[in-house]
């Protein structure tokens, strides 16, 4: 009524209002803004500006690996090798100030199974196990490699390139993970998940795998979902190990290749161990940390 005598709208009114609402809050100290700098954990009243962690990103960016890196990756890294106190979000801001923002990934749904689940507590549980295509453009080859992973510390085991996918190279990819790890002729609750290609159906692969008394599962028809690690691991090596090479001959390949997995055991860190590498998650496995882990799939 009061609004009608005074020919005021009562959405002008409101919004008025609110607006002296909000000019009378108390306003927080840095709220929505970065602060300009961060802190280190072992000398917390030491600030590190922001101009120094943007060179510290370029410098992880920079790095064979790093530069592969999203924000979490980089966080990850600023704590442990910087020993920097920092937020992801801000990390983040950081970056995209910068310019230097990974686009993520569309992830297309294409498959409703859902693998049964099972507990993986320890290292050389459950191996899983595929073959890339490699292509040596001057000598126009197509090499295959045979990869395997092991699902609990992500470790790339074994690898073996060869110009022919047949079980001669599947067996002695899978004899090189058992000496790699110690284990051979000590593989009893060993399970090793392939597809069902030429070479892993093959009699002498079933063979050795029965002699070492491995459990071999093959996944259905059109399941991909069920061999998701070494899957997800070929994308990684297409993308950053492939892309844009050219080849010469099969001993450069092998090489190159070679380099790639030894550097992503080493030096490439995963989120889905404590954004630790492969060796170094490896060599915890016996501690308390192992146990607080459980690999579902």
């Amino acid at each position: 009524m009061l609004l009608n005598i005074v020919g005021l709208k009562s959405s002008t009114y409101y919004r008025w209002r609110s607006l002296i609402d909000q000019s009378l809050k108390p306003i927080k100290r840095n709220e929505g803004v970065i602060p300009g700098f961060s802190y280190m954990n072992d000398k917390p009243f030491k600030k590190v500006y922001d101009i120094y962690i943007q060179k510290y990103i370029k410098d992880i960016l920079n790095d064979e690996y790093g530069k592969f890196y999203g924000y979490k990756k980089i966080t990850a890294v600023l704590r442990e090798k910087y020993n920097l106190k920092i937020n992801k979000k801000k990390v983040y801001r950081l970056m995209a100030l910068m310019g230097v923002l990974k686009s993520e990934r569309k992830h297309i749904k294409q498959y409703k199974r859902i693998c049964k689940n099972h507990e993986i507590k320890a290292s050389n549980v459950l191996w899983e196990m595929d073959t890339k295509y490699i292509y040596i453009a001057e000598t126009r080859q197509v090499a295959y490699l045979a990869s395997i992973i092991d699902i609990f510390d992500r470790s790339i085991i074994s690898c073996v390139l060869s110009l022919s996918p047949n079980s001669e190279s599947a067996k002695e990819a899978l004899l090189k993970a058992l000496y790699s790890r110690k284990i051979k002729g000590k593989s009893k609750n060993l399970t090793i998940r392939t597809d069902n290609g030429s070479q892993f159906i093959a009699h002498d692969f079933e063979k050795l795998c029965i002699n070492e008394k491995i459990t071999h599962e093959r996944i259905p028809a059109k399941s991909p979902n069920y061999n998701a690690h070494i899957e997800s691991y070929h994308r990684y090596f297409q993308d950053e190990c492939l892309a844009g090479k050219l080849f010469k001959n099969f001993e450069e390949a092998e090489e190159i290749i070679i380099n790639y997995v030894n550097g992503y055991n080493t030096k490439r860190i995963h989120s889905a161990i404590g954004y630790r590498t492969p060796d170094a998650f490896y060599t915890l496995k016996n501690s308390s940390f192992k146990d607080s882990l459980v690999v579902r799939l």
